[in-house]
C-alpha cells in the first residue's frame, strides 16, 4: 500500500504472547477500516510469538514484522513509531482485542471534527476465574461526547471525577500532532504509559470522546497489571512524575494541572501501597514531597 493511502498505523509490540497474539492481530486485520498498516515489533520473544505473526504477515500484505533484542515495551513502541506512515497512530497490545469497527469510527470522528486525538472506553476480560483485578474504564454518561475538549480542560475534568486513565490504547492520535509534541516512551521503567497520555493531553486543543468500550483488556495472572504493588512501582511513579514536573520549567501555564495530577497520583499510590511496610510508605511519601507537593 502506498504511504498516501494509509489512514492508520497500528503499532503492536509483541513479547512472549503466543497464546493471545493471533487473536489480537486478527482483531486489527478484520477492522472495517481497511487502509491500515500493521506494524509488529517482536521484542525478543523466546516463545512462538514470532512464528505466529510471521504466518499472519504472509496472509496480509498490510502487516510488517520487525524483530529486535528484548528492550521492553517502550522501546518497542518507539521502534514502531519510526516505521509509521499513517495519518493516525494507534498503539495496540498483543494480548488484547479491539472491536472491528473501532478504527473506522475513530478515524471518521477525527477527520470530521479535525481532532488531535479521540479517546474511548474499554472493558476487562479475565483469562481465568482466578485472575485478579477488576478495572473500570467506562466513562459513558460522565463525559460530554458532543463537546470538543481542550486537552487540559479534559484532563482537569477527568482528574476531578476520578476517570483519568493513563493508557495509550484508549487514544487514537493524529500522527503529525504526535510527532510535534510527543518525545517518545521512556525506557527502563514501569508506568511509562503515563508520559504518553499526559503529554498529549497537555498539548492537545481538540479532543473528542466516543462512549464505546472498543478495547477489551485481558487480565492475565502473569501480566504487569495483575502484579503486586511494590517499591518497583514507586520507583517508576517517581521517575515519571519527576519528568512531568520538569515540564513546568518551559510551560509555567501547566503548573496548576500538573500539581493536580501529582496530588491525585500520590493519593492513588498511597491507596495502592496500603500493604507495603511502614518504612516503604515513609520512603514513598518522602519521594513525593521532594516534588514539592503540598
Amino acid at each position: 500500500m502506498e504511504n498516501e493511502e494509509i489512514k492508520v498505523s497500528v503499532v503492536i509490540p509483541v513479547y512472549n504472547t503466543e497464546k493471545y497474539v493471533r487473536e489480537a492481530v486478527e482483531s486489527i486485520m478484520n477492522q472495517t477500516l481497511r487502509e491500515l498498516e500493521i506494524i509488529i515489533i517482536n521484542d525478543g520473544s523466546t516463545d512462538n510469538s514470532l512464528q505466529v505473526v510471521e504466518e499472519l504477515a504472509a496472509a496480509d500484505s498490510r502487516i510488517q514484522v520487525y524483530s529486535q533484542s528484548n528492550q521492553g515495551l517502550s522501546m518497542a513502541r518507539n521502534a514502531g513509531i519510526t516505521h509509521a506512515h499513517g495519518r493516525y497512530i494507534y498503539f495496540m497490545d498483543s494480548d488484547d482485542i479491539l472491536d472491528i469497527d473501532a478504527l473506522r469510527q475513530c478515524y471518521e470522528m477525527c477527520e470530521r471534527k479535525e481532532l488531535d486525538f479521540v479517546t474511548f472506553d474499554a472493558k476487562t476480560i479475565h483469562e481465568t476465574s482466578t485472575s485478579s483485578g477488576t478495572f473500570n474504564y467506562c466513562r459513558k454518561g460522565k463525559i460530554d461526547e458532543q463537546k470538543i475538549w481542550d486537552g487540559i480542560e479534559l484532563m482537569h475534568y477527568e482528574l476531578e471525577h476520578e476517570i483519568f486513565y493513563v493508557v495509550p490504547w484508549l487514544c487514537f492520535t493524529k500522527h503529525s500532532f504526535l510527532k510535534q509534541y510527543f518525545g517518545g516512551f521512556p525506557s527502563g521503567i514501569i508506568h511509562e504509559d503515563t508520559i504518553f497520555v499526559v503529554q498529549i493531553m497537555l498539548n492537545a486543543h481538540r479532543v473528542g470522546y466516543i462512549p464505546q468500550p472498543f478495547f477489551k483488556r485481558r487480565v492475565r495472572n502473569s501480566s504487569t497489571m495483575a502484579a503486586s504493588f511494590s517499591m518497583h512501582n514507586i520507583e517508576g511513579y517517581t521517575l515519571v512524575c519527576t519528568q512531568i514536573r520538569s515540564w513546568t520549567q518551559q510551560h509555567v501555564e501547566w503548573s496548576a494541572i500538573i500539581d493536580l495530577y501529582l496530588r491525585k497520583t500520590l493519593n492513588s499510590v498511597i491507596w495502592l501501597g496500603h500493604k507495603m511496610k511502614t518504612l516503604e510508605k515513609i520512603e514513598t511519601y518522602c519521594r513525593f514531597q521532594r516534588l514539592h507537593l503540598s
